[in-house]
């Protein structure tokens, strides 16, 4: 934002600020992504065609870290493989690190409020003391999740979930593990959940 768009700054530094020349910051096109992955692939003497370097850039688009990142596991990948790179190939791998980058921003609450929507429950009662069935099987879903997709230490979900003891947790993280392995319907259940999160996760 401009000098004085900005709420609270001192008039001096408002003032030192309006001195320098103001840049408007705004994310890189897809032609500006292509001429960075190009310039990339140039620098590690491993071509890859340009419908190929705008496949990589339609698919990652968040910033310039993460577009040279992706573009350095393609062809690390492919070199390590020793195979020419493809679109399917490209395709392949990539949607396995956009997986990763979006898990990677997942957060305990996503998780709360995507299985307190699912069975249609309060978040208050999820973290609440009621032992009932309707409320305490979502508050073990949540448990497992945590530990499951977020890898969270038990003590760490136990807080979480109320400030619970880790114990809890644990006991909550094998009894639905176990009946993930018995009860389709849950399997299915959890399936969703996990899709609503993952969803929700990238659309934000």
């Amino acid at each position: 934002r401009p000098p004085k768009a900005i709420p609270g700054l001192e008039d001096r530094l408002r003032s030192r600020f309006e001195w320098g020349m103001l840049v408007d910051i705004i994310p890189p096109d897809l032609e500006t992504r292509v001429a960075i992955l190009d310039a990339r692939c140039r620098e590690k003497n491993f071509p890859i065609p340009l419908n190929m370097l705008q496949t990589v850039a339609t698919m990652v688009q968040s910033n310039i870290r993460e577009l040279e990142g992706a573009i350095n596991k393609v062809i690390a990948s492919h070199q390590l493989q020793n195979m020419e790179p493809s679109e399917e190939s490209i395709r392949s791998l990539l949607s396995i690190l956009e997986h990763t980058s979006i898990r990677s921003s997942i957060t305990p609450q996503a998780v709360i409020t995507a299985v307190s929507e699912f069975y249609g429950i309060t978040q208050d009662h999820i973290v609440g003391k009621s032992r009932e069935k309707r409320f305490a099987m979502p508050r073990q879903v949540i448990m497992f999740l945590l530990r499951k997709e977020l890898s969270m230490s038990f003590p760490s979900i136990g807080s979480e979930l109320g400030g619970r003891d880790h114990t809890t947790a644990m006991h909550a993280y094998s009894k639905v593990e176990k009946d993930v392995s018995n009860d389709l319907k849950l399997k299915q259940e959890i399936e969703m959940i996990k899709q609503r999160v993952y969803t929700n996760s990238a659309q934000r």
